[in-house]
């Protein structure tokens, strides 16, 4: 199952990889920068070359639709809900229309840290392969302006803002052992790969009634993503003999998109609000290169490539109830997107449309997300304490999910002087892989990311 962009044929075709494992692995290159880019999993046939490292199954983790990676500690320690309660600069991507609740200027910025441990097995003529490989990454995660207008009634606010939505960072090892090429035993891959989409939004807020509040946002998606995969060939008897080979892939993005919302006011406890966040239409530009080399030749392979392509990502719907019991807040919300409807165009057509349609539908299902958590306040010493959970299905045939994605979240907030806050934020969890068949395969992921986000208000 593989959708490949089109590629230049190679400068040079390497003696030591036999002509079918080039072509498979052309075409598997392909896939992993076509899909890490659009899909954000992907799914390689078991095969010879870089196909065999992935064994029946090559899921990309984190990576740009499916995985909305946070953008606000206070959020984020309540379970990742924020279509009510989200009631600062975040609201440009939670629910524009909680702009309207802002009463004084607002300047916010925000900073993370990511840990990420891999653990991977393979089961092997009996035997059991390991991989293990750790990542930590600490970004600056978002910043934003609110400005309310003094009117003579209600509400009117307008906010600008920048906020890392998908954090595309990851890393993946595993030992394969060799079955093809005589006197090879075993090789390692590895893969490293790193990156960001952010969202530029402007958008406004205004009430229309003393109960409800209607706002929208126009956003400018930019982000790059970088990638790599390496893997060393292990001789029997003498490492001069080690073949190592090479694939980087680097990929630009630009993207449009809009967000609509409302909040409406049931009661003086509850509050309930809704969002309709617009198809996403972004314009990809890869740019792929490949090296195989040796330590006892002069010999080099070499291939490079580029290509552009465009997606459009599908309507993202999203429902949000929160009650406010005098020190207590609780909110839920509820996220969908249905990733079938996920679409592709090329520059330069490779494959007939029907193809690229036949795997989103056999691949790519609908997704909804979970997001539960409280927040009580201690008035007299300005802190809050809040913790959550939320869990956010892989949109992906269960065929290939052992357990899915599953995040617990704890947190703090902290007003400073009555004009500063500091807020911070704990989230512990992730998600285990298999193949299609389970019991041969399999890759656990476990995060934990760190919030700190930072507010002053005039």
């Amino acid at each position: 199952m593989m959708i490949p962009t089109r590629r230049r044929k190679p400068v040079a075709v390497a003696a030591l990889i036999p002509k079918n494992t080039q072509t498979l692995l052309r075409k598997t290159i392909a896939v992993v920068a076509l899909l890490a880019a659009a899909v954000g999993y992907v799914v390689v046939t078991p095969g010879n070359g870089l196909a065999q490292g992935f064994e029946d199954v090559a899921l990309f983790q984190e990576a740009i639709n499916s995985n909305f990676f946070g953008v606000d500690a206070r959020a984020m320690s309540m379970g990742n809900a924020g279509i009510v309660t989200a009631r600062d600069g975040s609201a440009l991507i939670f629910n524009p229309a909680n702009l309207a609740r802002i009463r004084r200027i607002e300047a916010r910025g925000g900073f993370t840290h990511l840990r990420l441990a891999n653990e991977t097995q393979w089961f092997h003529n009996g035997s059991i392969l390991d991989g293990e490989r750790d990542l930590n990454k600490s970004r600056i995660n978002a910043a934003s302006l609110t400005m309310p207008v003094p009117t003579y009634r209600g509400s009117l606010v307008f906010a600008f803002g920048v906020h890392r939505i998908n954090s595309f960072d990851r890393a993946f090892e595993v030992e394969i052992p060799d079955t093809i090429r005589p006197n090879y035993e075993t090789s390692v891959g590895r893969e490293l790969e790193t990156g960001s989409m952010w969202k530029w939004s402007a958008g406004g807020a205004i009430d229309i009634s003393p109960r409800l509040s209607v706002g929208g946002a126009l956003h400018l998606l930019t982000g790059g993503d970088e990638y790599s995969w390496t893997r060393e060939y292990m001789h029997v008897s003498n490492v001069q003999q080690n073949i190592n080979l090479n694939n980087a892939i680097d990929i630009d993005y630009l993207g449009v998109g809009a967000t609509a919302g409302l909040l409406y006011q049931v009661s003086p406890e509850f509050s309930t609000g809704f969002t309709v966040e617009t198809p996403s239409f972004i314009q990809a530009e890869e740019r792929f290169e490949s090296v195989l080399d040796t330590n006892f030749s002069n010999y080099e392979w070499f291939e490079t490539s580029f290509s552009e392509y465009s997606i459009r990502r599908p309507l993202t719907f999203a429902f949000g109830l929160a009650g406010q019991f005098e020190r207590l807040t609780v909110a839920g919300d509820v996220r969908y997107r249905d990733w079938s409807q996920l679409d592709f165009n090329y520059e330069d057509d490779f494959l007939p449309d029907s193809r690229e349609d036949q795997f989103i539908q056999d691949n790519l299902k609908e997704s909804i997300s979970l997001h539960l958590g409280g927040e009580y306040l201690f008035p007299d010493q300005g802190v809050s304490l809040r913790a959550g959970y939320y869990y956010d299905p892989l949109p992906i045939s269960s065929d290939f999910i052992e357990s899915n994605r599953q995040y617990f979240t704890v947190g703090g907030g902290f007003l400073i002087d009555r004009v500063m806050t500091v807020d911070v934020a704990f989230a512990r969890g992730g998600y285990e892989l298999r193949d299609f068949e389970p019991g041969d395969y399999f890759a656990d992921y476990k995060t934990s990311r760190i919030f700190l986000t930072f507010a002053y208000r005039i």
